[in-house]
């Protein structure tokens, strides 16, 4: 039986994809962070290296006054050093005490991230992908936080393979039900098993999609076997494009597929049904 009706495939769950989003980048971020803490008896023991030698210096400084300007320089040396292994060890330690395994941090981050898009009113259970990248667009790349702009980025990027997929795409070449009026519809097909699915691709105003199971297939094979008439609107078809005709008590449909696709068709569709 062919079902013709409006599609969800372009609908999202926003609390789901926030927060897959949410996971995945953190997850990242918390595997480049440190594992262990950061070693406290190296920076120890470099300052305190760096201290006795500062005190040689300023000593041999005095005692040489001629010379006592590299003394001094070599002292000041001493000093940045000791400061820069302190600091690379405080920085060490922040990165550590942000990674995962710390509850609170994780939860705080999460809310800052949810807050983005939750003011007064919570989000829809449901809403499209084109209405969440609309939300989400603005603010990709303009958060201080590295967390933050990688899981806007994620969700970009997964709304984006929601709304362009990497299916097949075919065109209508039969009006049919009350939804396709218009022939040459550009459509996705989708093998999902027990049903081929064909929907519309216009995933700003999609008009809607077209179901059917195997048995509703009669046949596909060359435009070059099939009787002219089938071209409803006129358009041109290549006589090597494949065409795949769906029939039941209420509808009769014929799908242009360009020649590219015979092989998977082939593989979705049961081979006695090929027109030789």
């Amino acid at each position: 039986m062919i079902k013709i009706n409006e599609t969800k495939r372009y609908n999202v769950k926003p609390l789901e994809v926030i927060s897959d989003a949410f996971e995945t980048a953190y997850t990242r971020y918390a595997e480049e962070q440190p594992v262990a803490p950061p070693d406290l008896a190296m920076p120890v023991f470099t300052s305190l290296s760096m201290v006795l030698l500062f005190v040689l210096f300023l000593l041999t400084a005095f005692e040489y006054k001629d010379e006592k300007h590299i003394w001094f320089i070599l002292a000041g040396l001493c000093i940045i050093l000791a400061g820069r292994s302190c600091y690379k060890y405080f920085i060490q330690n922040k990165q550590y005490k942000q990674a995962a395994g710390k509850p609170s941090v994780v939860k705080a981050k999460r809310d800052g991230f949810f807050s983005f898009f939750q003011d007064d009113e919570d989000l829809p259970e449901t809403t499209t992908a084109a209405n969440m990248l609309k939300m989400v667009s603005p603010i990709i790349g303009k958060q201080n936080d590295q967390v933050y702009n990688n899981a806007l980025r994620e969700m970009s990027e997964d709304l984006a393979r929601i709304n362009n997929p990497s299916l097949t795409m075919c065109k209508l070449l039969t009006p049919c039900g009350e939804i396709f009026k218009q022939s040459r519809r550009r459509l996705y097909f989708k093998d999902e098993g027990a049903y081929l699915v064909f929907f519309d691709t216009d995933w700003m105003n999609p008009l809607g999609e077209i179901v059917c199971d195997e048995d509703d297939v009669v046949s596909f094979g060359e435009y070059s076997k099939y009787p002219s008439d089938i071209n409803k609107s006129g358009g041109k078809i290549r006589q090597d494009s494949i065409i795949v005709e769906i029939k039941d008590a209420d509808n009769h449909i014929f799908f242009e597929f360009q020649n590219d696709s015979y092989a998977e068709l082939k593989k979705a569709l049961s081979s006695r049904k090929e027109k030789k």
